[in-house]
């Protein structure tokens, strides 16, 4: 007999848990708010507007690799099963100032230090001090999100428009519940005041085809230093370029703030009150530079900005069962601006934790990968 679960939340952690439940023979019933596709411009569902490169920017965790690490050999499956909106990028991550490289980083594949490339983007006037790239998993979002409702819907998956109240969960039948709620979650931690991140984006319709010099799609990160673009405080931002199959997008800013008991964010910084102009002037200046592409030229400009709940600094990212509960009851959320990132591998921790609750077998990595190889949903 098949188990029922529930899941709360519509956002990419909250879909990616769901179709892989439903790999493993759940069925599986998505309580949410915010419907996809439904028109809606709230910057709360932040699953609206990924970028979405597979990288764990703001996102904490003491064990942010292993999970970043099996969200990458699920998407790595996924990727050679064709899945829709997913391709490898030459990424890269540049700085004008002495960064030192991330341990993540030396992981990926196809990984090299800026010095020893004979190809990256550059700026006209800022010189660049260090750097690296690798062979990064990148999320179409245009297609690789309506492919994962797609795949929960085709295996009969079902959505509930209602709001949830996290501390009761008196409207979920089932017994079996895995809250990937994002922001609303800030409900079971009251007396805490939560990180949340504004981030902005520039999206540009019908550009032009661009590829590196090894003719593969490429995107980039560039910090040009806290003197020419940072926050209020000295934080040195960083602005990127992430070209999709029908758009470019291009960010951003990290603004720091938190929300009320209403779920309105407060800023803590009167910068993020305006869309930091930074972003499309230094963006531009490397395209033009290192493509001759004139921006005049280029299809309609639309301005974004999405909240991203990263909770804290210290262990944000929650996925864990939930002690105080009569249910079954996991926690999965906190992932800051890492939702697509650690999608599949924090889907992975709830199956763990499942297990831990004699809800499913013990299935490892691979045998999941597997799985996800045999997934339905094509291009």
């Amino acid at each position: 007999m098949k188990k029922s679960v529930a899941v709360v939340g519509a956002g990419v952690s909250g879909i990616t848990t769901a179709v892989l439940l439903q790999q493993l023979n759940f069925d599986v019933f998505v309580y949410t708010k915010e419907l996809p596709f439904s028109g809606s411009k709230n910057p709360s569902f932040a699953s609206q507007y990924p970028s979405a490169s597979v990288i764990p920017h703001s996102v904490y965790h003491p064990e942010l690799i292993r999970i970043f690490k099996n969200s990458q050999t699920l998407f790595s499956s996924l990727h050679n099963a064709k899945y829709s909106g997913l391709e490898i990028h030459e990424h890269f991550e540049l700085f004008a100032f002495n960064q030192q490289t991330p341990n993540y980083a030396k992981k990926i594949v196809g990984y090299k230090n800026i010095s020893d490339l004979n190809w990256y983007p550059k700026h006209p006037s800022i010189e660049i001090n260090s750097g690296w790239k690798f062979d990064c998993y990148f999320a179409d979002w245009t297609m690789y999100y309506p492919a994962l409702v797609q795949t929960f819907l085709d295996n009969k998956g079902i959505f509930i428009n209602e709001n949830v109240d996290l501390n009761l969960f008196e409207n979920i039948n089932e017994e079996i519940i895995i809250n990937c709620s994002g922001m609303g979650s800030h409900e079971l931690e009251p007396d805490t005041e939560p990180l949340v991140i504004l981030g902005h984006l520039l999206k540009i319709d019908n550009p032009l085809p661009l590829s590196s010099p090894s003719n593969n799609p490429f995107s980039y990160n560039f910090s040009p230093g806290k003197d020419i673009y940072s926050d209020s405080f000295g934080n040195p931002f960083d602005v990127y370029f992430y070209p999709r199959k029908n758009d470019w997008i291009l960010g951003g800013s990290r603004f720091n703030g938190t929300i009320d008991k209403k779920r309105n964010w407060i800023s803590k910084d009167p910068l993020s009150s305006k869309f930091p102009n930074q972003i499309q002037s230094i963006n531009t200046e490397i395209l033009e530079h290192t493509f001759g592409i004139n921006f005049d030229e280029l299809g309609k400009i639309e301005y974004q900005e999405a909240y991203r709940y990263v909770r804290n600094t210290t262990d944000g990212l929650r996925v864990e069962k939930d002690l105080n509960s009569n249910r079954t009851l996991i926690h999965n959320y906190g992932h800051g601006g890492a939702g697509v990132t650690l999608s599949w591998g924090a889907a992975f921790e709830v199956l763990k934790l499942l297990s831990e609750s004699n809800s499913v077998d013990t299935y490892s990595i691979e045998e999941i990968a597997k799985i996800l190889g045999n997934i339905s949903i094509k291009p």
